[in-house]
């Protein structure tokens, strides 16, 4: 995949979590039932930073990968060397598939994708089983995961096992 390639996966992390109905307050960065992960969020990104992690890598989705974003460029202001990947599954009417895309989501994932580092596509639009070929290479070029995964099914649980098998450190702020 064109720039995912150039990654050291020694220095790279990724995140992977739940959509805004399985979040706190829906991803509510405001509200007070989320204050407590977002300083959880911070702290852990600001130590992966001391541990060398240069890249951080998120999935573009409504909720814990947006909101992962949104801290990475906050933590740019105090480690400006750190980039920010954004790792889209398709480009083709991408707001418009899922129903996560309120026009609040829609407005703070354009603001993301103003700021970050690299853009990349695995497929110019969607197909089956695009997701989770978004979430290979997510893990495939990282050697970390930062999760919010409260041990149900979906993309996250494919996400973290595929994490584990592929001997990634990983750290779930479900528990936060």
């Amino acid at each position: 995949m064109d720039g995912l390639d150039s990654i050291d996966l020694a220095y790279a992390l990724c995140f992977s979590g739940h959509r805004p109905e399985r979040l706190p307050s829906s991803g509510d960065p405001n509200a007070p039932e989320m204050q407590p992960l977002i300083a959880a969020l911070r702290q852990e990104l600001t130590a992966a930073a001391e541990r060398g992690k240069t890249t951080m890598l998120h999935g573009c989705m409504a909720g814990w990968d947006i909101i992962c974003a949104e801290q990475v460029i906050l933590l740019k202001r105090q480690y400006p060397h750190v980039r920010l990947v954004s790792v889209a599954p398709y480009k083709a009417a991408f707001f418009t598939r899922e129903k996560c895309w309120t026009p609040d989501w829609v407005s703070r994932a354009r603001e993301v994708f103003s700021q970050h580092d690299m853009g990349i596509k695995i497929a110019g639009q969607y197909r089956p089983g695009i997701y989770y070929e978004r979430n290979r290479a997510l893990v495939d070029h990282s050697s970390e995961l930062l999760c919010y995964w409260d041990g149900g099914g979906g993309g996250t649980k494919y996400t973290v096992d595929r994490a584990y098998s592929r001997g990634l450190t990983v750290r779930n702020l479900y528990a936060m």
